[in-house]
């Protein structure tokens, strides 16, 4: 039946969609529960569906009602390019503001530029703390609730190491040094080191490196002969102990070679906990400032802390595709073709 704009307007705002995924233990066909707006609600897998994949449905504006099953729900598959920077932390998503012409005109944050990723229930706010001394001030990580006047909760910094952070040997014999080097760390309310990326110096590691100069050959032959176009690099994430090798979580980066010639294309960055350990959501927050400064969605607002010679994208280290540095850096790699890359990533979305 037809009817008036204002009608069907009335009409459109009833519902609100809801993205679903279907459990690891699930199959097409199934009636799983799941959550919106405070309420509990039944709902049915579509038949095509497999373990991992997502699914739309329609949940009136004022929540479901409790146990209800959504019959006639399930929305029709759509096409959908998400393009836009965007950040998980658990289950919320944050998505980057844009600035208005008065922040970037705003003299008072001129001197600590800041990037704000906004979410439903609270923000996240990435801070230099001075542009004066880009290289030696830290980035600092806070979240904001909703309302006014309210003042971020810093939950953290993100920092370059210092001299005080290294070994001994390191500073005063680094020619002779053999063992951990911090990179960077990730520096607490109280002051203490929670979690840090570090290297691993060995004797006569770099020799190989001259290698590096067959690289666009190896590079060629890999694009030309074989399906591999895909790289999985995996980073270790230590604790607060420089000597101690027990890994918290990995920096899981997917890389894409569209040309031999140019560099590959970074398609997702992800922060995962190692089996068996729990990260709480504020450690979450100030981990997750690592990936939102070498994605390049943040190269306007901290463009000299970032740019300049001997600034922090030289500090912290990343995936470089010469086996030998990113070894030094704990960093492992695997080449894997589409289909294998695409595996992988259903097989990490299951639960």
């Amino acid at each position: 039946a037809k009817g008036s704009p204002q009608s069907i307007i009335k009409m459109a705002t009833k519902y609100t969609r809801v993205s679903l995924r279907v459990p690891g233990w699930a199959k097409g066909g199934m009636i799983i529960e799941a959550s919106a707006a405070g309420k509990k609600f039944k709902v049915q897998i579509p038949e095509h569906l497999h373990p991992g994949q997502y699914f739309t449905v329609r949940v009136p504006s004022g929540g479901a009602e409790d146990g209800k099953e959504l019959k006639h729900s399930v929305v029709s598959p759509e096409v959908t390019f998400n393009l836009e920077p965007n950040i998980f932390v658990g289950n919320d998503k944050f998505f980057k503001e844009v600035k208005s012409c008065g922040d970037w005109c705003d003299l008072s944050t001129c001197c600590c530029p800041y990037v704000k990723f906004s979410g439903k229930d609270k923000s996240i706010v990435l801070t230099h703390k001075c542009c004066c001394l880009p290289c030696c001030c830290p980035f600092e990580a806070s979240s904001l609730e909703p309302g006014a006047g309210k003042k971020p909760k810093v939950v953290g910094t993100l920092q370059p190491a210092g001299c005080f952070d290294q070994n001994c040997t390191a500073v005063f014999c680094p020619c002779c040094y053999t063992g951990p080097k911090m990179q960077a760390k990730f520096v607490g309310t109280d002051g203490d080191i929670k979690y840090m990326l570090k290297s691993h110096i060995k004797c006569c590691q770099y020799l190989c490196v001259c290698l590096a100069f067959c690289s666009p050959c190896f590079r060629c032959v890999r694009f030309c002969c074989t399906d591999t176009q895909y790289t999985k690099y995996e980073q270790n994430v230590y604790g607060n102990d420089l000597n101690d090798e027990t890994v918290y979580a990995k920096v899981i980066y997917t890389d894409r070679m569209i040309c031999p010639c140019i560099p590959d294309e970074r398609v997702q960055i992800r922060i995962e906990p190692l089996e068996g350990k729990t990260i709480s959501e504020e450690d979450l927050i100030l981990l997750s400032s690592f990936p939102t400064l070498i994605s390049g969605y943040t190269t306007c607002e901290f463009a000299l802390p970032l740019g300049l010679p001997g600034g922090y994208l030289s500090a912290l280290p990343t995936p470089c595709g010469i086996a030998q540095v990113d070894d030094a850096n704990n960093i492992q790699s695997q080449h894997l073709t589409i289909q294998e890359s695409l595996q992988s990533r259903r097989a990490e979305d299951m639960f």
